[in-house]
This record gives C-alpha cells, structure tokens and sequence, in this order.
C-alpha cells in the first residue's frame, strides 16, 4: 500500500496528519481501494522530544507504514489515531542513532594553519 499526505489541519495544540492509503492493482489507473487515515500529534510532545514540525509527516509514515507491515487488518484503527509517547520516542531514538552513525563516519579535520612560507598572517595577539 502506498501512502499520500493529503495536508494537515491544526486545533489549538493539536495538528491532524491525513493520509489516503491507495492500493492500486495492475495498471495505476485502476485503483482498487482508498483508505482515509488521520493521525492527530500534540505539538508539545513533539517540541519535548525535539522533532521538527518538518518530520511529523515522516512520523506518521513510520507509523502507518508499521502498521500495514504487521497485519493489514490491524491497520483500520488507523483511520483515527493519536500518536503516543512510545511513538514518538522510538522515532526519536532512531533519529539520534542515525546522526551518531553519521558524526562516527566523519573524520576529524584539525584545525587550519597555514604553512611557514605562506603569505597568509594571522593577526598576532600581544
């Protein structure tokens, strides 16, 4: 199944995340079913665990697309659903292990500093 963001809306502190769920068959032009998905996320839980509000599609995609991994029939709670603590930091924690293998991958540059029989002068402290 695949997955289209279709926008959201926001009340108060609370921004809902529609989705469509499209299966479609053998050519693209006949789609066999659509599924309407909305996942609601608290703008303070995301702001606690410092998650963008860039990344709450990326989410809720996670989320959905867990869902339909497991069983498919499991899936229609979706239709309205309330992201939790345990979603968010489990995105969360996936997120900073990715930027750690990232950073480990980096080498370190040491600093610059220009060779003896370069015109470039740092300005001398006194």
């Amino acid at each position: 199944m695949q997955f289209l963001y279709m926008g959201f809306s926001q009340n108060a502190n609370v921004r809902n995340f529609r989705f469509q769920g499209v299966v479609s068959r053998e050519r693209p032009s006949k789609v066999a079913k659509n599924l309407e998905f909305q996942l609601s996320a608290d703008m303070a839980l995301l702001a606690q665990f410092r998650i963008r509000v860039q990344d709450a599609p990326t989410l809720c995609l996670q989320i959905l697309g867990a869902a339909f991994t497991s069983a498919e029939d499991q899936a229609i709670q979706f239709a309205s659903y309330s992201i939790t603590r345990e979603d968010v930091t489990a995105f969360a924690s996936a997120r900073s292990a990715l930027e750690e293998t990232k950073a480990a991958r980096r080498k370190h540059r040491p600093p610059f500093k220009p060779s003896p029989s370069s015109q470039l002068k740092w300005p001398q402290l006194k």
